[in-house]
């Protein structure tokens, strides 16, 4: 693999539930090392219910607006520069409970879970909003559970 550079037109924007992605790297261009994607959360938006990752880790970095993240017992409002690192195996979801739109970057480690992103992009794009039975069923390809 040699040094990457993308501009942001270079890019791919998906469709989501409430809300938009943005997939800045894939694995495809890290050698599955890493994913990166960009989510845009509208007023109330629920960016994900609870669940939990077994085949990989993953990091936020609020860089917009507040974004609410639940752990068993916890309920935290994350700020525009606050970071949330989920382990593998640990219960989390995020929520937007502000007036204002929040937006965050999401490191996925190793990479692949971008897929689950696209996967929801095709049902959207197709007019389908997937209900929780949908989104836990196409989790369930990419080694994540409710919690």
């Amino acid at each position: 693999m040699s040094l990457l550079i993308k501009d942001p037109s270079d890019t791919e924007t998906l469709s989501a539930v409430s809300g938009t992605y943005r997939v800045l790297l894939s694995g495809a261009d890290t050698g599955g090392r890493l994913a990166v994607v960009e989510q845009v959360l509208p007023p109330g938006a629920i960016g994900a219910a609870p669940h939990v990752h077994h085949g990989h880790e993953e990091d936020f970095v609020v860089t917009n607006g507040v974004i609410t993240f639940d752990a068993p017992g916890l309920a935290r409002d994350v700020a525009a520069g606050g970071v949330v690192s989920v382990p593998r195996g640990e219960a989390h979801g995020f929520r937007n409970t502000s007036e204002h739109s929040a937006t965050c970057i999401v490191t996925f480690t190793p990479a692949g879970y971008e897929d689950y992103f696209r996967l929801i992009d095709e049902l959207v794009r197709t007019g389908e909003t997937p209900d929780a039975e949908t989104l836990n069923r196409l989790r369930a390809k990419f080694a994540t559970t409710p919690a």
